[in-house]
């Protein structure tokens, strides 16, 4: 397998429509749970009221029928890839999509990274919001491990 890692950053458009921010979010980590499991993906998702941010990991040929799945999807806008390579081990291994939210934990992470306390990923390189929602899927007391008994999501 030729193992490969995808980062991007889009508008999030959820808020404009009509329908529950909740339960929209709810549908993505439930169609993120289903599919990344059946297609040996791991990742994490990370969101505000303006920005999904997201890191897919897995085989080129997954991540990239999976990434086009995604832009297809009506719920963000504005997709930004920040990289796309070849890596030698997955950083989001246990889990099918990590999602972290909103904490203590997570305002100190966003003055850590130069974010002040607004999530930001245009401000950021890849590299860094890599870290960042790497270390927010780990350190966040609430970390959602999508498609499993111990999912705890809260919001960004």
């Amino acid at each position: 397998m030729y193992l490969f890692r995808l980062v991007y950053y889009s508008r999030n458009t959820v808020a404009t429509t009509n329908k529950s921010a909740f339960k929209e979010i709810k549908s993505i980590l439930d169609a993120a749970a289903r599919n990344n499991t059946r297609d040996g993906i791991t990742g994490a998702l990370l969101f505000n009221n303006i920005f999904f941010a997201q890191v897919l990991e897995g085989d080129r040929k997954a991540v990239t029928e999976t990434f086009c799945r995604i832009s297809r999807d009506q719920r963000h806008s504005d997709i930004v890839i920040m990289s796309a390579t070849p890596v030698d081990v997955r950083m989001f291994d246990q889990w099918s999509m990590a999602f972290a939210g909103r904490s203590d934990t997570a305002d100190k992470l966003y003055v850590r990274f130069g974010l002040s306390s607004e999530f930001n990923p245009a401000k950021m390189t890849s590299e860094s919001l890599v870290a960042f929602i790497q270390e927010m899927a780990q350190c966040e007391e609430h970390v959602a491990h999508a498609g499993t008994d111990k999912a705890k999501a809260t919001a960004a």
